[in-house]
């Protein structure tokens, strides 16, 4: 009966995990310093001056927003472990090349177990410069997922947090 109750326990956990809209992401490869944070949902709103995208998750007729700027950096396609289409921007913009770990767990373990072997660590070249997105248009409506790092600065004399956005996973369309 005591089983019972931890497999119960165990499937209403990883069911509330499977649908949240905000969560740690999963084991792949992630730049240096990144903590893990993601944001899943709709892109309902786009400023391409303000270089935002605002996704929206609606659970319980209850939406959530979330708003997220994209770095006026270049951009480079790709894929991630599990085989969706991504788009990275630089999360060290100053650097030639960039520098991932794969992390097996969303706390920043150790890079033990890298699907490739190895030392579990990538270097890619910088994407080049003249790849840079200014229309955002053709997010509207998409399902993704934001891989962001939550950041500050200062807009004359008050600090601000903004999260900035270095990957964009982007989600098969819904069935109709």
């Amino acid at each position: 009966m005591k089983r019972l109750f931890v497999a119960m326990a165990c499937v209403l956990f990883c069911a509330g995990v499977s649908v949240a809209q905000k969560g740690k992401a999963e084991p792949d490869y992630y730049p240096m310093g990144y903590a893990g944070d993601i944001f899943t949902g709709e892109v309902t709103a786009f400023d391409n001056d303000a270089r935002t995208l605002t996704l929206t998750f609606i659970k319980d007729k209850k939406p959530q927003t979330f708003v997220v700027y994209l770095p006026d950096a270049p951009y480079e396609w790709g894929r991630d472990l599990r085989n969706f289409r991504v788009v990275d921007f630089p999360f060290d913009k100053t650097a030639k090349f960039q520098t991932f770990k794969f992390v097996s767990n969303s706390q920043g373990g150790a890079a033990d177990s890298a699907p490739t072997g190895g030392s579990g660590i990538k270097k890619r070249p910088s994407p080049p410069p003249e790849n840079v997105i200014s229309d955002f248009k053709d997010f509207m409506g998409r399902n993704v997922t934001v891989y962001y790092t939550e950041m500050s600065r200062t807009v004359g004399d008050k600090k601000e947090k903004y999260n900035e956005v270095w990957r964009i996973r982007i989600l098969p369309d819904k069935k109709k």
